[in-house]
């Protein structure tokens, strides 16, 4: 008899700022926030040969993975709202946006979010990047690390 893997959906939110970036922490100290990671350009891209061809400073909502979304983008908002005028003036030279990632082990279903989750993206012109991932799964688990 199989045993039954148990069903799950994953997500995360991360703004990430990108392009040629001189020095990290004057994004930092402009934002008032400290990056979750940050990314050189020439590194390595991981589980390829690629390698980065701009920096990044990223900040991931620190919000358990099996939280909606919604709850990921409601802890950036709550950070980055206050900071609207600053992700303005960072825009004018560099690139913004909030990648988003939903994983799944049952290839089935997926997210959605209300209007108000997505205003202040709006708001301060920030785009939208989701990833769908879909992981198999065996009687061992996922197959795929999550």
């Amino acid at each position: 008899m199989k045993a039954m893997v148990e069903k799950y959906e994953r997500y995360s939110a991360t703004l990430r700022i990108f392009g040629r970036i001189e020095e990290m922490s004057v994004i930092s100290m402009r934002l008032g926030l400290e990056p979750t990671r940050t990314r050189r350009r020439g590194e390595a891209i991981e589980g390829t040969s690629e390698r980065l061809i701009v920096d990044f400073w990223e900040m991931t909502a620190p919000v358990a993975k099996d939280r909606p979304l919604e709850d990921h983008l409601a802890w950036l908002k709550s950070r980055l709202v206050p900071r609207g005028f600053v992700l303005r003036d960072i825009k004018t030279a560099l690139s913004v946006d909030l990648f988003c990632e939903y994983r799944s082990n049952h290839g089935r279903g997926g997210f959605s979010l209300p209007p108000e989750a997505l205003a202040w993206l709006v708001e301060f012109g920030i785009g939208l990047d989701v990833a769908v991932v879909f992981e198999s799964t065996s009687e061992n688990g996922p197959t795929v690390p999550a």
